[in-house]
């Protein structure tokens, strides 16, 4: 099985926002192979990008990520063919709101033993009683509010960045949110 998780575009963009992460698109515009089997139609929207706009950046990023996701999903279970038959799409605020349940099921998909000790880590990883927000100095921390977490980016965002990263990712994010998850 190849689990892909999926994150709402305002918490991916407000995330990397806070954290002054920009990308440089010309990574990938410098892939010949990547560009012409994948991410042509997004050319002149790279290039548009400022260098600065990380909200710009994060929402198409985010965009030219999960519509390759969905074309693969759709392709590998319309295609007996396909090199990924078992591609499953996860999304991070479900597991957030119920760690638990949802990393057993998860478990339980891909044959692993779900333990008292894979539980204890599960619960301990995401109690109520860890932050809400990590610190700008412990990024990669493991240990958070899950369920206070998914609306953080309600508290950073304004309504004209809100509004731009859904302009941007769109119809892309209706795969995958309905238009509640949004307010």
């Amino acid at each position: 099985k190849v689990i892909i998780t999926v994150r709402h575009p305002a918490a991916f963009a407000s995330s990397l926002q806070r954290l002054g992460w920009n990308f440089d698109f010309k990574d990938l515009l410098e892939q010949p192979l990547l560009m012409r089997d994948h991410l042509e139609a997004y050319r002149e929207e790279m290039l548009a990008i400022e260098a600065d706009d990380v909200i710009g950046q994060a929402s198409l990023l985010w965009k030219m990520i999960y519509r390759s996701v969905h074309t693969t999903l759709r392709h590998t279970q319309g295609d007996a063919r396909s090199l990924n038959p078992d591609l499953q799409v996860v999304r991070h605020e479900d597991f957030s709101r119920d760690p638990l349940n949802k990393y057993r099921d998860l478990y339980s998909t891909l044959g692993l033993d779900f333990s008292k000790r894979v539980e204890k880590v599960i619960l301990n990883s995401s109690s109520s009683e860890n932050p809400t927000e990590l610190s700008l100095k412990k990024t990669h921390s493991v240990k958070l509010d899950s369920a206070a977490n998914i609306k953080n980016w309600k508290k950073r965002l304004s309504a004209e960045e809100l509004g731009r990263i859904r302009e941007i990712t769109g119809e892309v994010a209706d795969l995958y949110y309905s238009n509640e998850e949004w307010e």
